[in-house]
């Protein structure tokens, strides 16, 4: 039975004023939404604003679709005597004040928290996949990682939850801080620590700092975990600043969850984990070496919550890929990789690296920008650009201002065949006759720059018999 609120409830909690008559029935906190286009029949709405959104623009569209009522932040006249609203200083502190006091009146609910670099998305789906196969566990949709996303993600807790596992993302210091206060983590992960969102935080020392603020709020509490990398070359600090229990995974050092045995290809890692005096043969279908932090991030959580080892081998057995993460599709007589999730200059050379080894007969990387990297952006994307000329790339199609300057570096490093473009559908009309039988391709880029639209635009003219002779 999920749990509701009552108008007066949130009246009480976020301290605002009713206007016009509430509804006497209680409301389910999966029922506050905040985006008019999905609300549906009996849902309150949240009206947030944002640079290029107003939520208080389209409360007649909420009460037209059957919304009881909305939580707004201006002095403003509602649409129908039947639709309430409740007047409150801030919109978005209210739904982060409703989503707080859900969730701790679910207690003895346990939140595993996690942030890093690269692989947070990839750790907290498998966290989830070990933990679900026995205990009711709530994960966080897709990438909802900033304070909206996370806030919405408690209000879906119900009282047959045990664990929630829930990605903290960031791009200003004080995000994890912020983060960590309103989901309230016992356990905390810090996948890794690399080269992201320089244009906002400045180095790989700010970094390191902004992602740290999880490790004082773990400290704050008598009873904590932290989870560290240990092939990270932070983590020996980061140690020394924890005051919570500890412990870490890796292929390097005395990690306390290790691998060993490792085979992988495009389609498969294989590897025996060890911890203590245990050993347990993991096969994860997923492509990539990489994912090996990952799983081993995974399983250390899975450990401290004591999952037995072959349960963690049977659940991480069935993971599936994630949408846009190194999925390989084959289209006609060609081979797509689309890892357009997301990319910062670590991400892309792991990503780089397995494609090289993927089957095919030309490699064709097909790029986008990789966004908030300030005035490193260019000696990042150049960086690329040589890495693409080590590998022996064969050709180099880009999308994007910054990403331009990755073809112009592999040109000069001895790739011809390079290409940009600021345009998708031109990049695609330009890249079909290019195609010859067996090619290889990768897409990746920046969320920002909406890189599976290229994918998308491949696969419609690929499917049509004329694709390559426009």
């Amino acid at each position: 039975m999920p749990q509701s609120f009552s108008v007066q409830e949130i009246l009480q909690i976020t301290e605002g004023r009713l206007i016009g008559k509430g509804p006497s029935l209680a409301i389910p906190a999966e029922k506050i939404s905040i985006d008019s286009r999905t609300l549906r029949k009996g849902d309150l709405f949240l009206a947030l604003k944002g640079p290029r959104f107003d939520g208080h623009n389209f409360l007649k569209d909420c009460w037209k679709k059957g919304g009881l009522g909305a939580i707004v932040s201006e002095d403003i006249t509602s649409p129908s005597p039947n639709f309430f609203l409740i007047q409150v200083r801030d919109t978005l502190q209210a739904l982060e004040e409703l989503a707080r006091f859900h969730q701790r009146r679910l207690s003895p609910l346990l939140v595993v928290g996690v942030t890093g670099s690269n692989g947070k998305t990839t750790v907290k789906e498998m966290i989830w996949q070990i933990l679900s196969q026995k205990y009711p566990t709530l994960k966080s949709p897709g990438n909802f990682n900033n304070q909206i996303g996370a806030a919405l993600s408690l209000l879906k807790l119900s009282p047959r939850h045990r664990f929630a596992v829930l990605e903290m993302g960031m791009n200003h210091a004080g995000e994890i801080a912020h983060l960590a206060g309103l989901i309230e983590p016992t356990i905390g992960v810090i996948v890794n620590i690399q080269r992201a969102h320089f244009g906002f935080l400045g180095g790989l020392e700010e970094i390191k700092e902004a992602k740290a603020e999880l490790i004082d709020y773990l400290n704050t509490l008598k009873e904590s975990w932290l989870v560290l990398n240990a092939d990270d070359p932070w983590t020996p600090e980061l140690e020394r600043r924890a005051r919570s229990r500890l412990t870490t995974f890796g292929l390097i050092g005395e990690a306390g969850v290790r691998a060993s045995r490792i085979r992988w290809n495009e389609s498969y890692l294989d590897f025996q984990l060890s911890y203590e005096e245990r050993k347990q043969a993991i096969h994860l279908p997923l492509p990539g070496k990489y994912n090996l932090a990952n799983v081993l991030a995974a399983s250390a959580v899975a450990l401290i919550l004591k999952v037995p080892l072959e349960d963690i081998a049977q659940a991480l057995s069935e993971f599936q890929p994630l949408p846009h993460h190194f999925q390989i599709q084959m289209q006609g007589d060609f081979r797509i990789v689309d890892d357009s999730y997301n990319a910062n200059p670590d991400s892309m050379r792991e990503t780089l690296d397995l494609f090289k080894t993927t089957r095919g007969k030309r490699k064709i990387a097909i790029l986008g920008d990789m966004l908030e990297l300030g005035e490193k952006s260019s000696l990042f994307h150049r960086e690329v650009g040589q890495h693409l000329a080590r590998l022996g790339m064969d050709a180099v199609f880009t999308f994007g201002d910054s990403a331009r300057e990755v073809a112009e570096e592999a040109r000069r490093r001895g790739i011809d065949d390079c290409f940009s473009f600021d345009d998708k559908e031109e990049l695609v009309e330009e890249l079909l006759p290019y195609l010859r039988e067996g090619d290889c391709l990768l897409i990746k880029g920046s969320r920002g720059m909406r890189m599976e639209e290229v994918m998308e635009k491949l696969r419609i003219r690929l499917c049509s018999p004329t694709s390559l002779h426009p």
